[in-house]
């Protein structure tokens, strides 16, 4: 037995050889589980001085109150919505995530998202696969769906973070938005005003179907959401409904609600909307990154050094549920 006990939730094949000399810098052993339940999260974890959490074990008040042995919970990903920030921080718990180890990624997926479904490309590759050779169609503009050149058009980015122009972020510092050549507006004048808009912000309770029928009736007829955050910021329904009503040209989403999307959900009988199965934070590199960040964030809050991507976040703290802190 090492001096720490580690444990590595995670239902795919965990990358040992990137972990465990991390860990044996600080003599940590590591053990791998795959919860089913709260219960097996707590069963599995109480003997843990340190968690490395991958994919979606959710860590509620009643599961943190139990773990009193572990010191510090490290994400290989980004989000931090299926965690109770607030009991953590109660109980004197680090919460860490890979913040900056995917951001190019996700960067680029909505990017990618954006020439995707302003330039209609998936429509033109399934008419070539159809056999329809067709420069020019009256299909490519239903649903309002004509082709605009980008060049010009102002860029909306809810919550500029790692990933972001015109932002609305109620927590970026002015004068780094300077430093970035970025326009601070109010969210309302970035809805309004926006040909895009990029959603990157935290699932919270307040952010929680930020768009919606209000928001999209406020939208450019002509403008595009690119969703690459988290489901739970759009409401699907109002989307829906606003897409068939013109309000908006289309949609392009990395993340859904519900996740996954069911193969006949409505939004999927859309010519203008693309949908991706949650994987803008994915390559080859960012998953080296993350895995070892965490395991590093572990090695460094067992051994005394400190965390470097702590979650204590004032606004994530306080809009944390006390209970049963969920989401996608």
């Amino acid at each position: 037995m090492g001096k720490f006990h580690v444990v590595y939730f995670g239902s795919n094949d965990v990358p040992v050889e990137l972990i465990k000399p991390i860990l044996a810098e600080i003599d940590a052993d590591m053990t791998i589980r795959r919860p089913t339940n709260d219960a097996d999260v707590v069963e599995m974890g109480k003997d843990a001085d340190g968690i490395i959490m991958h994919g979606s074990v959710p860590l509620t008040r009643e599961i943190i109150s139990q773990l009193k042995r572990t010191k510090v919970v490290a994400r290989t990903g980004v989000g931090v919505d299926r965690m109770d920030l607030k009991a953590a921080a109660d109980h004197g718990l680090i919460i860490c995530n890979a913040a900056g180890c995917n951001s190019i990624e996700v960067a680029e997926q909505a990017i990618g998202l954006l020439i995707a479904i302003s330039r209609k490309l998936m429509r033109m590759n399934q008419y070539v696969r159809d056999g329809k050779w067709r420069r020019h169609t009256a299909e490519l503009h239903a649903y309002r769906g004509r082709v605009y050149r980008i060049q010009g058009r102002t860029l909306g980015i809810v919550g500029l973070g790692h990933v972001g122009v015109q932002t609305f972020d109620p927590y970026l510092d002015p004068k780094v938005a300077e430093k970035m050549g970025v326009e601070m507006v109010s969210f309302e004048e970035l809805v309004k005003t926006s040909d895009f808009i990029s959603v990157h912000a935290p699932l919270t309770k307040q952010t929680r179907h930020m768009f919606g029928a209000a928001q999209f009736k406020a939208m450019k007829n002509t403008a595009y959401l690119i969703n690459c955050a988290r489901g739970g910021l759009v409401d699907s329904d109002a989307l829906y409904d606003a897409l068939v009503a013109g309000e908006l040209s289309g949609a392009a989403l990395d993340v859904t609600e519900p996740e996954p999307l069911p193969a006949d959900h409505k939004l999927l009988t859309l010519p203008n909307v693309i949908v991706t199965c949650h994987t803008a934070a994915n390559s080859d590199e960012s998953y080296v990154d993350c895995q070892t960040h965490a395991a590093r964030e572990v090695a460094n809050v067992l051994s005394g050094k400190g965390p470097t991507t702590e979650i204590k976040d004032p606004w994530l703290l306080a809009e944390a549920q006390d209970e049963g802190f969920g989401g996608v």
